[in-house]
């Protein structure tokens, strides 16, 4: 048998079927994932390209910026971070936005994070503080909340280098006095280290630098990363809406807050930088079944009022940011495991080559992705990773299988109270959502 003759089965198969047929063992990609990732990104390429570019921003913001910039707080929680956390300050240090303010805050580190931090600060323009025992990220971040000065406040992790520009291009949208929160452009800065990291840069690729431009023409962009993420200072205090709740899934939460107020949250596709992946397939997988907790605990218990018409900041909107989070996240993720049993269980003569035509149908679909990613990201060498593309969709597969796992143990067990992200005295204080 040569290589060519299970394409050509699955050829002849397809070419066997009427379209009846077709649309019943090829519905899932038919009726749900083309258009929502093949019509989507063509729709927002297009956006992109023939939009008028000569639309003017806010002229008094702009002026702004150019002549008077406001203050930015950088509010940057650290936890044994030796290795990348001079590398953080650095790329900050090195803004083209030229008036931050550095905002260290150290979760009671036990490598020589504490020694570098001290010895960063002498060089001026930047705050540190060190909790003696760790406290948490939420803590850490309201921490340096309490000593923010700036008009406008931005949220990184510690692992994180950022573009020059990407300050500024974060803050130029909050033009639009709408505006409550900004979401920066994420990349994979470890893509190299791994098949594993590789197929994470093409993921943050097609859901983070396409998928959140497509939810931001839609108004329904859910999330600001907890990496880099711009906010209004006044929206955020402690004194107003109180910070950081415990506990892990504070950054998705926050975001839900500021909609729930009635401002728009924000992509800022040409604010870019560089974060850490997991290298190892655990790391990524408890990585995965925490952020999919999250999705149960935030959007289906603590702000499940966001669907009940009779409440003060019911919109309808934000009912469509809610079924969107939870359709394209849990629902369809069940519904593939349904259709791999119905495939299983109906069709078990001809399973290898449905998987065989699924297979070559996603990877076309993606290679597209790539490329329109590529167009809107202007960034060639992302072409490289045409490489990794046929393995992308088994990647995607193994995801699904992570979120369905993490949406029982958090439906049947409430298991984010019980996820060591958070410090044990912090799991005890949390909500039981």
């Amino acid at each position: 048998m040569t290589i060519f003759e299970p394409l050509q089965d699955a050829l002849d198969y397809v070419l066997s079927l009427e379209f009846e047929r077709l649309l019943r063992v090829f519905w899932f990609f038919i009726i749900i994932d083309f258009p929502r990732y093949f019509v989507t990104d063509v729709w927002v390429l297009l956006l992109d390209r023939f939009r008028n570019k000569q639309i003017e921003p806010d002229k008094a913001f702009a002026f702004r910026l150019k002549n008077d910039p406001p203050l930015v707080s950088v509010i940057i929680p650290a936890l044994n971070e030796q290795d990348t956390i001079a590398w953080t300050i650095r790329s900050l240090q090195e803004q083209s936005y030229p008036n931050l303010e550095i905002i260290l805050v150290d979760d009671g580190s036990t490598d020589k994070t504490p020694a570098i931090c001290r010895k960063l600060a002498r060089t001026g323009h930047i705050s540190y503080y060190r909790f003696a025992a760790r406290a948490g990220k939420s803590a850490v971040l309201n921490y340096g909340l309490k000593f923010a000065r700036g008009e406008f406040i931005v949220f990184v992790d510690s692992d994180t280098t950022f573009d020059r520009d990407a300050i500024f291009q974060l803050i130029r949208w909050f033009a639009d006095p709408k505006v409550g929160g900004v979401a920066g452009n994420l990349r994979v800065r470890n893509f190299g280290t791994n098949l594993l990291t590789a197929l994470q840069q093409l993921e943050y690729l097609f859901t983070i630098s396409v998928g959140r431009r497509i939810r931001t023409e839609l108004g329904i962009l859910p999330i600001i990363s907890g990496a880099f993420g711009g906010f209004r200072r006044e929206l955020i205090s402690v004194k107003t809406m109180g910070g950081h709740e415990p506990g892990p899934g504070n950054d998705s939460d926050l975001a839900i807050r500021l909609r729930k107020k009635g401002y728009r949250i924000v992509f800022a596709p040409d604010a870019f930088c560089l974060t850490n992946a997991p290298e190892k397939l655990w790391g990524l997988i408890k990585q995965r079944a925490r952020w999919d907790r999250n999705i149960v605990k935030n959007r289906l218990r603590k702000h499940k009022n966001v669907f009940n018409p009779n409440s003060a900041n019911f919109r309808l909107r934000d009912v469509v940011t809610f079924v969107d989070s939870l359709l394209f996240h849990m629902v369809l993720s069940f519904i593939t495991v349904i259709y791999l049993i119905d495939m299983s269980v109906n069709y078990p003569r001809y399973l290898p080559v449905l998987l065989l035509i699924n297979f070559c149908l996603y990877f076309s679909a993606e290679v597209v992705e790539l490329i329109i990613a590529v167009l809107l990201n202007r960034k060639r060498q992302d072409l490289a990773l045409m490489l990794f593309l046929p393995l992308f969709n088994p990647y995607k597969l193994l995801l699904k299988l992570v979120r369905v796992f993490a949406y029982f143990q958090e439906f049947f067990f409430r298991y984010s109270v019980r996820d060591t992200f958070s410090p044990y005295k912090v799991r005890q204080s949390m909500i039981k959502w």
